[in-house]
């Protein structure tokens, strides 16, 4: 049995670091090559990377996947396995941000966030990718402290959808484990998609 309050650990097949499991990816077997479990309800003999493009390279090169599987299924290509780690984070976010909005700790729109920061309430600012520069900087005006962090996922017309309006181009959360729980995988999309 695992002493309290310690974290399970898991090893990076990239960078052979160790790792809280919640810091790394789950790779599984599939019938047709190897899954991201980004949930981990997939059973079977798991491999854990890092989600990090060189860790990644690391782990698509040499079949260390393969062999960290046991399995002979064929490898990944970066781009698939980009691509479909992507998703997943993306999907992640998506439902976190809806929770929050069902649990009442996340508002949007400019006004009302315009409002909660003026207060001191925000514990992250969520931006859309194309909300005006002007609205934006106007935002960041009014963060005083360095407590606020500031993500920016998706577009006005996506964000509007998780929140239940038709266009968002800004909105925060107002609950540090909401907000802690979307800043890591904001992190680790940005981390993903650059390239």
């Amino acid at each position: 049995a695992m002493p309290r309050g310690r974290k399970p650990e898991r090893t990076c097949i990239g960078c052979r670091g160790v790792f809280a499991k919640d810091e790394v990816v789950r790779i599984v077997a599939g019938p047709v090559g190897p899954v991201v479990d980004y949930r981990e309800k997939l059973p079977g003999r798991a491999a854990y990377v890092c989600p990090r493009q060189e860790c990644i390279d690391a782990a698509l090169a040499k079949g260390q996947i393969s062999r960290a599987l046991r399995s002979t299924v064929p490898p990944l290509a970066k781009e698939q396995f980009l691509n479909s780690l992507s998703s997943a984070v993306r999907e992640k976010l998506s439902g976190l941000i809806t929770m929050a909005v069902k649990a009442g700790k996340l508002i949007s729109g400019y006004s009302a966030v315009d409002d909660a920061l003026r207060k001191g309430g925000v514990a992250l600012l969520i931006f859309a990718e194309d909300i005006s520069d002007g609205t934006r900087e106007r935002l960041k005006a009014r963060v005083c402290s360095d407590a606020v962090r500031q993500v920016t996922v998706s577009s006005k017309a996506e964000l509007g959808a998780l929140v239940g309006r038709d266009l968002a181009g800004v909105a925060a959360i107002v609950e540090k484990g909401f907000a802690d729980a979307v800043w890591k995988e904001a992190e680790r999309l940005k981390g993903l998609l650059k390239r």
